[in-house]
């Protein structure tokens, strides 16, 4: 693989994983908000930079998604 290759593989695999576990948390206590809420402020700031970068959301794994929903919100850069 070459190098680009290598952080393509490592940024869709932390996505990947990030989102599987967000999207299974659905506990209501305050420590699962409190994860929610983590989860919801790293996946946006991947939307954000995905943005910067001129990035589509599919081009970093989370295409169909909506970070905003983990915590009651509609997200600006829904996909």
């Amino acid at each position: 693989m070459d190098e680009n290759s290598d952080y393509r593989f490592v940024l869709l695999d932390a996505v990947e994983g990030l989102r599987a576990k967000a999207e299974a948390n659905s506990g209501t206590g305050l420590y699962d908000q409190g994860r929610q809420m983590a989860y919801y402020e790293i996946l946006e700031s991947i939307l954000q930079s995905a943005e910067i970068a001129g990035l589509t959301v599919a081009d970093v794994g989370l295409a169909g998604f909506d970070a905003g929903r983990l915590v009651g919100l509609k997200s600006s850069k829904a996909a």
